[in-house]
Formats: structure tokens, sequence, C-alpha cells
């Protein structure tokens, strides 16, 4: 006789372990087609949505998040840092909802954080760490992206992407 309890609890975890969750990498210049070797989000999926943005003072408008738009000049405008990466082309953040623009090329940024905006120029490897993040970068050659929510958005070509998290957004154009 199977016991229903064990039984149960092996069912839920069979079903935890083959349930997995997909990235799609979108590069607009190929007409909007997955990069080679992505996978497609199954269609019943619907999109995360970055968490809505802190009250803001009377006057002030709200900081753009994924779901408003990828707004360049919005989040530019919006930064309460400017940040430059240092001799040896690095540039490490570690603030919690941070909105800071990094000038000038580097080599490698960081950023750990919750609920972050970045704005940069050029990176080499953009490493992506936390939940609610969105980075806006120019060209890059890398992008790892550990997390939920994120939103990571680069010009040129498809970076080699490596996405270990879920409901993360990741786009060219």
């Amino acid at each position: 006789m199977i016991r229903p309890l064990p039984a149960l609890a092996a069912a839920a975890l069979l079903v935890a372990l083959l349930s997995g969750c997909s990235v799609s990498v979108i590069d607009k210049t190929d007409g909007g087609k997955p990069a080679a070797g992505a996978q497609d989000k199954p269609a019943n999926e619907e999109p995360v949505e970055s968490p809505d943005a802190a009250p803001t003072d009377e006057g002030e408008l709200p900081l753009p998040n994924a779901a408003t738009g990828l707004d360049r000049d919005t989040i530019t405008a919006a930064a309460t840092t400017v940040r430059r990466c240092d001799s040896s082309g690095e540039l490490t953040i570690l603030d919690d909802a941070v909105v800071a623009r990094v000038e000038g090329t580097c080599k490698r940024i960081i950023l750990n954080s919750k609920g972050s905006m970045l704005v940069t120029d050029d990176v080499t490897s953009m490493e992506v760490i936390g939940d609610a993040n969105l980075v806006l970068t120019g060209s890059v050659d890398q992008v790892l992206v550990n997390g939920m929510g994120n939103t990571v958005h680069w010009s040129g070509a498809t970076p080699t992407v490596s996405d270990v998290g879920s409901g993360n957004t990741l786009t060219a154009g």
C-alpha cells in the first residue's frame, strides 16, 4: 500500500524539479528573432514587471522602470550619482536602490544591488547580481545576470549571456 503523504511529497518534488525557467534574448537587429541558442519563453507566462518606483516629492516625476519603458535620457537625468571606473577599468556598486550614471568605457562593472538603475557607456563585462535592477549599457561583450526581475538592455551586437535566475529581460536595440 502506498502512503498518501510520502507519495504526494514525491510528486511535488518531481514537479518542482521538472518545472524550469527560460530566457529569451531578443536582438532587435535581427528583426526581433531570438538569438541562436536562446530558449523561447512559454506563451502563457506573463512578463515580470519591475517594482513600482518609490514615492517621490511633489512635482518630481516617478522614476522609469522596465514596465514603463527603457528611456536612457530619463534615467540619466534622474541619476543621483555619477561614477567612473577605477584605473584598472573596474567598478563595483553595492548600494541598493541607487540611480547612477557611469561615465566612460569600463572593462568590468559589477552591480550587486536590489532595485537600482544604471546607465553606462561601453563595457567589456557587465555583471548584475540581485533583484529588480535596470541596466542600460552601450556595447557589451559579456553579460552575467544572477537574480530575479532584472532588465539589461544593450546597444550593438548580442553579447555572450549567462542568466542564472528567473524573470530577467535581456534585450538589444
